[in-house]
């Protein structure tokens, strides 16, 4: 099997060295390492010559266009049949990419699958809460309210890769929420037994998820956007409503409690909508939520 293996980067010249060198210590060798560099404004030229240096492919993109767009761009570098993300801050454990190899050569009509992660805050492993274990077959209900496939674990084929068209760049946050919503619809979902083969690291202030407020707000959009493409199941559809709806709520609730009654009557209105006959069609609803995340 050949993987290759991309590297999103903005900034964080100091973990990139650590992500980078869990990739070149895997026990099953990458096909190839792509890093894309999205437009960072700190001077990583030390740490490309040392990745280059290593066998690793540098790109820069001429402005920061977030995650979505820097992970499509590093997967046309390589027409390796096999896809694996790794994020900047992140850490492969050295059997991460050969227990996954293991894993599909003994399972080879599953076209996707991720292996367990450690969360680690401030060095140290911290608990997950039970909903946040990873899933493996039909995932769609649990996709329509979490991530339910980690960046860092997953691995995918390229085929797959091809069909999905990819992460949506207009998601600045949760393109990979979107991603795997579209997939999950009718893609079942492998996990590697066994321990977990990736440190998360997370909690640190550049992470996009602690700058950017009520980020159910862009997973709801990634919800809307599934159900208007038409090609959900009736249950599937009622899963992904109910979901839409529950959130609208909660954002609602929380933005009159903070005074900010543009949002509140937004999400409001969402709630209460028929969501039922949303179509691809200019909906003034959908547009008026796309323009209130721009503001970000």
């Amino acid at each position: 099997m050949e993987i290759a293996v991309v590297i999103p980067v903005y900034n964080r010249s100091e973990c990139m060295r650590r992500a980078v060198t869990s990739v070149l210590e895997q026990t099953w060798s990458a096909s190839k390492i792509v890093i894309v560099d999205d437009g960072s404004t700190q001077d990583l030229l030390e740490i490309r010559k040392w990745a280059e240096d290593h066998g690793c492919q540098w790109n820069t993109l001429s402005e920061n266009k977030g995650p979505a767009a820097a992970r499509n761009f590093g997967v046309g570098q390589s027409n390796a049949d096999w896809i694996a993300f790794l994020d900047s801050d992140d850490v492969w454990l050295p059997d991460k990419l050969k227990s996954q190899s293991d894993w599909h050569r003994q399972n080879p009509d599953t076209r996707i699958s991720q292996v367990r992660e450690t969360w680690i805050r401030e060095g140290k492993a911290i608990g997950k809460p039970a909903h946040w274990e990873p899933g493996e077959g039909d995932v769609f209900e649990a996709a329509c309210q979490r991530c339910v496939i980690g960046p860092s674990c997953v691995m995918i084929r390229r085929d797959l890769w091809d069909l999905s068209g990819g992460f949506d760049p207009r998601f600045r946050v949760c393109e990979d929420f979107e991603l795997w919503l579209r997939i999950c619809r009718n893609e079942a979902v492998g996990l590697v037994p066994g321990e977990a083969q990736v440190e998360k690291h997370g909690g640190h202030s550049d992470q996009l998820s602690m700058q950017v407020p009520a980020m159910d707000r862009y997973r709801i959009l990634a919800l809307l956007k599934l159900i208007s493409g038409g090609e959900l199941s009736l249950d599937q559809n009622e899963i992904a409503i109910g979901a839409v709806r529950e959130k609208a709520k909660i954002i609602a609730n929380g933005a009159a409690k903070r005074g900010m009654d543009r949002r509140e009557e937004l999400y409001s209105n969402l709630a209460a909508m028929d969501l039922a006959g949303l179509s691809e069609e200019p909906n003034p609803v959908v547009s008026a939520l796309w323009d209130e995340v721009a503001g970000d």
